[in-house]
């Protein structure tokens, strides 16, 4: 994927990375903040919108591994895309175990790196950030048998029907009380849709989006756009709302899976192929966006180590209002990530740990 250059895809990989590192950052404050404050309402707004980064990220990998017109060569996917990303995983769960350890003040002895690191690797998740690698590793695995049938166009419209009722619409909808709930509850409770669920949505919507983009004319672009901007401010309004009557942060709209989130990564996905000609045009912005895009990986997996020292330094988002904070810590970090990934890519031997 580093290797193929599409000028929008860059921007688009550039924007999920930043808002991933948002979610985190947002999400820093938002179980101390009291629920009806200005501040509460601020942060989960910029947590409401940084959960599209995630589904970006997905969607990007299938626009890139469902091109019909690129051959998929079994052997290349399994070595290259599954086993590179479960490798990946389990060299940065063992870092950020040892990270773990340290963090709590504790040393590293025979002990804790027999009990803490070694068998943590079977036994636990691995740190907050991390299962997203093994997700996409198993996503890949299923390219082969999916990839001749999503090339109709038609195909795909109907399972982004299906993903976006089941996965997204009909759990955002349950959430809240009308009329037949218990009835809509009890027929999905009883009927798994397992197959329609999950990430595996978001990596087909990418592959849709990519590959019938002409399709998407400059009035659909503007609903999109529309949509979009609308499902945000009701995801920040619908989640202030049931915070106040839970007294708590409620979750409910701060997911991929939120219906509202569906059309906000959908409008930024959008956004960036409307600029794909003016980045492919320019030499240099080409360039800028190419180096930058070419990190995300990196930045992703480096990024929780970037928050702990800001963190360590006082640099944190209780330093001020959160309008402010939320952003200033999210591009420090990002900038400390970037730099961080590229002199890893300047070593040979470390390279593969951040590409």
């Amino acid at each position: 994927m580093q290797k193929e250059r599409i000028a929008y895809l860059d921007l688009v990989r550039i924007i999920a990375g930043i808002l991933v590192i948002m979610v985190h950052i947002s999400a820093q404050q938002l179980e101390d903040l009291t629920v009806n404050s200005m501040a509460f309402a601020i942060t989960n707004a910029f947590n409401c919108l940084s959960f599209s980064g995630v589904a970006l990220f997905v969607m990007i990998s299938g626009a890139l591994a469902l091109r019909p017109e690129r051959e998929t060569d079994l052997k290349t996917l399994l070595l290259h895309r599954t086993l590179h990303f479960f490798v990946l995983y389990y060299i940065w769960k063992a870092i950020y175990q040892i990270v773990t350890i340290l963090e709590k003040g504790e040393s590293l002895t025979p002990d804790s790196i027999k009990n803490d690191v070694v068998l943590s690797l079977i036994q636990q998740r691995g740190y907050y950030h991390l299962w997203f690698l093994p997700m996409l590793a198993i996503i890949y695995m299923i390219v082969p048998l999916m990839k001749k049938g999503l090339a109709e166009k038609k195909l795909c419209q109907y399972f982004l029907t299906v993903f976006f009722v089941v996965a997204l619409l009909v759990p955002t909808l349950l959430h809240y009380d009308f009329k037949f709930k218990y009835l809509l509850k009890d027929f999905f409770a009883y009927n798994d849709f397992y197959m329609f669920r999950g990430y595996l949505g978001y990596f087909v919507l990418g592959h849709y989006l990519h590959n019938w983009r002409a399709d998407i004319t400059a009035k659909k672009r503007t609903l999109l756009y529309a949509a979009g901007g609308l499902c945000f401010l009701l995801a920040c309004v619908l989640e202030t709302i049931d915070a106040h009557a839970a007294g708590q942060p409620s979750q409910h709209m701060n997911t991929p899976f939120a219906a509202t989130t569906f059309f906000t990564a959908t409008a930024l996905f959008v956004a960036g192929q409307s600029v794909d000609e003016k980045i492919a045009a320019s030499e240099k912005a080409g360039k800028i966006f190419g180096f930058l895009a070419g990190t995300i990986l990196g930045v992703y997996l480096l990024h929780p180590l970037a928050i702990l020292f800001w963190g360590s330094v006082g640099l944190t988002t209780s330093l001020c209002a959160p309008i402010l904070s939320i952003p200033l810590l999210t591009v420090c970090t990002a900038a400390l990530s970037v730099s961080a990934t590229a002199l890893i890519l300047k070593v040979p031997v470390l390279r593969k740990l951040v590409k």
